[in-house]
Parts: structure tokens; C-alpha cells; sequence
């Protein structure tokens, strides 16, 4: 299935019961990480950081795990974790920047997934992350601009596959965590307007 006849099927079949989890992905500083747990408060379902997930199996954080047993160890570590987290139901699970590039990662994504890329350009991720005190092994060079641009561009065509696309430049999480929303779940916000009956079922 193309990329394009992949997103037409996930905007046409979002309704209530149809998605069973969403996948958040994007550069690092998009905000994912922040999003994530407004738009899974709202749902009501399980948010899950693959990172933390990954860090938690191995008993290290992720930049240790990258240090110390270098990028391909924790590349296997975080398919083999995403590859069990993308079983369950109910859960909004961001992945971590690189996920979807790697082989095989993108197609985990079966019926009752979707996928939102939140896009962030370069300079505004490293002003993000300028105050986070997570460390980016990936971007400890002397210019991390040039460093960050680079990774975006191998990353981006990979991005584009996701089910959809939601802008985050000069935006709150709380009105990307609404802009999703407003895609994936507009039946269901009707349901909760009217005590958990949509107006054509009332009328039925």
C-alpha cells in the first residue's frame, strides 16, 4: 500500500473503536514527549515513552546505552521494545526520533494504528532542547545545527509516512495535543458532549 493510499485510509476510517493506538513521531524537540500525555489524558488511554521503556528494560538511560554499547545495541533494544508495545491497545506511544527510519519499524504499524509526524524544523527542535537536561548524544558536535539539519533531512521522507501531519512551529503542546485530537476522534467528542450518545443516535 502507498504512503498516500495508507493516509487516505486512516482519515477515512477514524472512527470510535477503529483506532486502537496512536504513535506519535517526529524529530527530537518536537514534543513528542510533552504532547503525548495530553493527548492520552484526553482519551483516556496508557501514554508510553519508547525511550523510557527501552531505558527501563536495560537499567541505563538511553544516551548511557548509546555511549556505552554504541547506537546499533540500542537500535535492536528499542525494535525489540516497540515491537511489543505496538501489541497493545489503548495506548498513545511516542517513539523516539530515529524509530522511523529503521527497516521494518514503520510497517509494525497495522490496522488501528495511526501515526502523527509532528514536524519541527531544525533551529526551533535545538531551542527546544536547549533547556531539556537530557543529553543527545547525537548532537555533541561542534555544530549542532548543521548536525540537527542533516539528521532531519535523512529522517524526513521517513517522517512522511505518517498517517498524519500536524504542524508544531510556534505552538503549545495543549493546541497540538488538540489539533490531533480534532483528527482521530471527532465522533468521540461527540459521544462525551452528549453523555455518550452522538446526535444521529439520539435520533435513531
Amino acid at each position: 500500500m502507498t504512503t498516500l493510499a495508507r493516509k487516505r485510509r486512516a482519515e477515512s476510517s477514524l472512527e470510535p473503536g477503529s483506532v486502537e493506538r496512536l504513535v506519535i513521531i517526529g524529530f527530537m524537540g518536537a514534543g513528542k514527549s510533552t504532547v503525548g500525555p495530553i493527548v492520552a489524558d484526553r482519551l483516556g488511554w496508557t501514554f508510553i515513552d519508547l525511550d523510557d521503556e527501552v531505558a527501563g528494560r536495560a537499567g541505563n538511560p538511553v544516551d548511557e546505552i548509546i555511549r556505552g554499547r554504541g547506537l546499533d545495541a540500542f537500535r535492536r533494544l528499542e525494535s525489540d521494545a516497540g515491537g511489543e508495545v505496538l501489541r497493545r491497545r489503548r495506548v498513545v506511544v511516542a517513539v523516539g526520533g530515529g524509530w522511523p527510519a529503521e527497516p521494518g519499524h514503520m510497517e509494525l504499524l497495522t490496522d488501528g494504528t495511526v501515526s502523527v509526524w509532528l514536524r519541527v524544523s531544525a533551529a526551533t527542535a535545538l531551542a527546544r532542547i536547549a533547556a531539556c537536561v537530557t543529553p543527545r548524544p547525537l548532537l555533541e558536535v561542534a555544530d549542532r545545527l548543521a548536525a540537527a539539519e542533516s539528521l532531519l533531512a535523512q529522517r524526513r521522507e521517513h517522517y512522511r509516512r505518517g498517517d498524519i501531519e500536524i504542524d508544531t512551529e510556534h505552538r503549545t503542546p495543549d493546541e497540538v495535543a488538540g489539533d490531533i485530537l480534532k483528527r482521530i476522534a471527532p465522533r468521540a467528542r461527540d459521544r462525551e458532549r452528549h453523555g455518550g450518545h452522538t446526535e444521529r443516535e439520539e435520533s435513531a
